[in-house]
């Protein structure tokens, strides 16, 4: 067997036959690294996010979603939703649980709705005081706020912690919210489907400002934590 010549055969039928497949590959792969880069720096990716919400038009704070991968379910359920009045739905939930179209509230109005509930609790009372508990942390660039409608009460053994960003671009929203279960909870913990579905009175309000996104201004200010009945 001539060595060379067999070789030279082989990488003829190599580059004949396999080439073009190989340099189309190789070609693939380049093309999809450049479009990858593209997408991945710079502001385009932002670009065409702002064009698809633009085209999908769902305005976040009036129907309140708590996944926002619904807007995805709201493309593929278009042609159902224009034969549902939804105005019924909003309406209902406006009156169960209120804010659904509000896009600021103060600290204090958040402890107002404390207040309130307290008053409720304590209806034959008529003087009284929330527990509600502001620690700045700047070196996390957020507040800690622990609140409870029951007076003097210790930081985790308060119903709701929520934590407000300070940061520029996120500036008073509420990004964790924690729950503690009245009788039986040792301390605050996360927001559980299960929780969501059996939740109510204030709790349901501060979830409802925290899914909507509904930012929280003057949280440097002191805050009432007493009320009475006028």
């Amino acid at each position: 067997m001539d060595f060379n010549k067999e070789t030279q055969i082989a990488i003829a039928k190599v580059v004949s036959e396999k080439m073009p497949e190989m340099i189309e590959a190789q070609a693939t792969e380049m093309v999809e690294n450049i479009v990858s880069n593209i997408f991945r720096w710079g502001d385009t990716k932002d670009k065409i996010k702002k064009k698809i919400e633009e085209s999908i038009n769902v305005n976040l704070q009036e129907f309140d979603l708590i996944d926002y991968n619904a807007l995805i379910a709201k493309v593929i359920n278009d042609n159902l939703l224009e034969q549902v009045n939804l105005q019924p739905i909003l309406d209902m939930t406006q009156d169960i649980i209120g804010f659904v179209k509000q896009k600021e509230i103060t600290l204090q109005g958040i402890a107002n709705m404390f207040i309130e509930a307290s008053q409720e609790e304590n209806s034959s009372d008529y003087s009284g005081e929330i527990t509600f508990i502001v620690k700045e942390r700047t070196e996390h660039n957020w507040c800690e706020i622990y609140a409870d409608i029951e007076p003097d009460k210790e930081e985790n053994k308060c119903s709701i912690k929520f934590i407000i960003s300070t940061r520029d671009s996120r500036d008073g929203q509420i990004f964790s919210l924690k729950t503690k279960e009245k009788y039986f909870g040792e301390k605050q913990e996360e927001i559980t489907p299960s929780k969501l579905v059996a939740m109510r009175g204030i709790e349901a309000k501060i979830f409802r400002l925290y899914s909507a996104q509904v930012k929280i201004t003057n949280y440097d200010q002191e805050i009432n934590n007493y009320w009475d009945r006028d």
